[in-house]
């Protein structure tokens, strides 16, 4: 771990405790050892009295979510947008985020097609900041039903492409596919798909590039990842241990944050439930790693400590079972 994302890690610390008003000065949320055991809301202006939802970090601490707020949409009525918020260290908190505005963000094209809500959301964002790929149902068609696709961009010259399209073997007409995101080896593409032949609705698959670039047939992750239920967003540690969503049997409520650690390509070993600090009796899903590697994000529908009906929250990876 490098000194910067040490240093990153620490201020997000003191940003949360500070935005949400638990603490009464730097020093304190720096120093307090609650800060560790806590379960943190993110707090304004990340969470709002809208619905935000998944997250993802660059090496430099810029994050890239998805929120319902209406008050910076690309247009009415649009259900999610991307926003990206960039930390502030000599403030000690986050900047205004930004929405990311057209072409990345689609506007509803219902005229189009009654499915092209103008919903992006689900991103992953690369290490470096400059490629994120995201879900988005800018290409929906009712005949044949095909409700979301994987999509693309990345910075160029400062300004982020028109997204492109993700096309089959990933993206699929019957799959739904979402909730992309790519591995530590920075090759592999994993997201979740409800095409058939999976254990379940929705299953996670990975996929690598062949020599030419073309990405390969994806492979389903197993049944230690993959049940009847729901599973899906993927987000990989520096240790090979991987957190994911699901809804199988044995959670605290209707969607849980597991783990499981990998062993070999398309190989890993047996899921465990991330605990009752994680999880709750509400929807806990989509975790993400900040920066430094002490510390994990999720969204949740909890109740405690929330701005909205759906908030993204924080803890310290100590809090995780240990394994």
């Amino acid at each position: 771990m490098n000194t910067s994302r040490k240093g990153f890690s620490k201020h997000l610390y003191v940003a949360i405790a500070l935005t949400a008003g638990l603490v009464g000065n730097a020093s304190q949320a720096a120093d307090a050892s609650w800060v560790d055991l806590a379960v943190h809301n993110f707090g304004a202006p990340i969470n709002t009295m809208w619905a935000e939802g998944e997250l993802s970090f660059a090496d430099d601490g810029t994050m890239v979510y998805c929120s319902a707020r209406e008050d910076m949409a690309v247009a009415p009525g649009d259900p999610k947008d991307l926003y990206i918020a960039t930390f502030n260290a000599e403030t000690g908190g986050w900047n205004t985020p930004v929405n990311m505005g057209l072409p990345v963000n689609a506007a509803p094209a219902t005229d189009v097609d009654p499915l092209r809500l103008g919903d992006d959301r689900e991103p992953w964002i690369s290490a470096d900041g400059n490629t994120i790929y995201f879900k988005s149902d800018r290409s929906a068609t009712t005949s044949p039903r095909n409700n979301n696709d994987l999509f693309i961009t990345r910075k160029v010259n400062g300004s982020w492409t028109t997204p492109e399209l993700i096309g089959f073997p990933i993206s699929t007409n019957e799959g739904d596919e979402h909730c992309p995101a790519i591995l530590q080896d920075g090759q592999t593409l994993c997201f979740a798909s409800k095409r058939a032949g999976g254990y379940g609705g929705s299953d996670i698959y990975c996929s690598n590039q062949d020599a030419n670039g073309e990405w390969m047939t994806p492979v389903n992750q197993g049944p230690n990842i993959n049940t009847a239920a729901e599973e899906f967003h993927f987000s990989q540690d520096k240790d090979g241990m991987v957190y994911f969503s699901s809804a199988r049997p044995g959670g605290y409520g209707g969607m849980d944050i597991w783990g499981a650690m990998q062993q070999g390509k398309n190989a890993w070993g047996e899921a465990h439930n991330l605990g009752p600090k994680i999880n709750t009796a509400g929807a806990d899903m989509c975790p993400a790693l900040p920066p430094g590697g002490d510390s994990i994000t999720w969204f949740s529908t909890r109740s405690d400590n929330s701005l909205g009906n759906i908030d993204i929250f924080w803890t310290n990876k100590a809090n995780l079972p240990s394994r």
